[in-house]
């Protein structure tokens, strides 16, 4: 039991680490930077255009 509660204290300290130096760094914080990161990977894939999409060019 111990063993568990001194792991979870370490990953604990570990990544309020993390997070601090990362905030010290950035301003934004780590979930908004991946979802900013994820959106503009995928916003070419993801036009709504049906019609420049099908190759009518909307005529």
């Amino acid at each position: 039991m111990y063993k568990l509660l001194f792991a979870l204290a370490v990953g604990i300290a570990i990544g309020y680490r993390y997070g601090w130096n990362d905030a010290q760094e950035h301003d934004k914080n780590v979930a908004e930077r991946m979802i900013a990161r994820i959106s503009e990977e995928t916003r070419e894939r993801m036009d709504t255009q049906v019609d420049t999409r099908h190759g009518t060019g909307g005529k």
